[in-house]
C-alpha cells in the first residue's frame, strides 16, 4: 500500500497546525501526524491510501484549493515542504 510522507520543518507549529485544522488533507485513505522527538518543530503528515487511489491524491494537492495552502505552509518552514511516495520492497 502506498505511503506518502509530507515533511515540515517548522517556524512555529501552533500557527502551521492551525492552517491544517483548517485545510485537512485528502479524504481519501488514512492519515496520521508526528511531531520529531528531538525537534518539536519538525511535523511528518503520513498518508496511506490504496494503489488505485494515489492519483486521486496528488490530484488533491496539486489542486487549486492545495495550491495557495501549501505555498502558505511553505512561508511558516524553515525548508521546503518535501513530499515522498514510498511503497513496500518485495525484499
Amino acid at each position: 500500500m502506498p505511503v506518502m510522507i509530507v515533511d515540515h520543518h517548522l517556524k512555529d507549529l501552533d500557527s502551521w497546525f492551525a492552517l491544517f485544522k483548517e485545510n485537512p488533507p485528502s479524504q481519501i485513505g488514512s492519515w496520521r501526524l508526528l511531531r520529531g522527538v528531538d525537534d518539536p518543530n519538525r511535523v511528518y503528515v503520513i498518508g496511506e491510501v490504496d494503489a488505485f487511489d494515489v492519483d486521486a491524491v496528488n490530484s488533491f494537492f496539486g489542486s487549486e484549493q492545495m495550491q495557495p495552502v501549501l505555498a502558505q505552509a511553505n512561508e511558516m518552514s524553515t525548508a521546503p515542504i518535501e513530499i515522498v511516495w514510498l511503497k513496500d520492497s518485495p525484499h
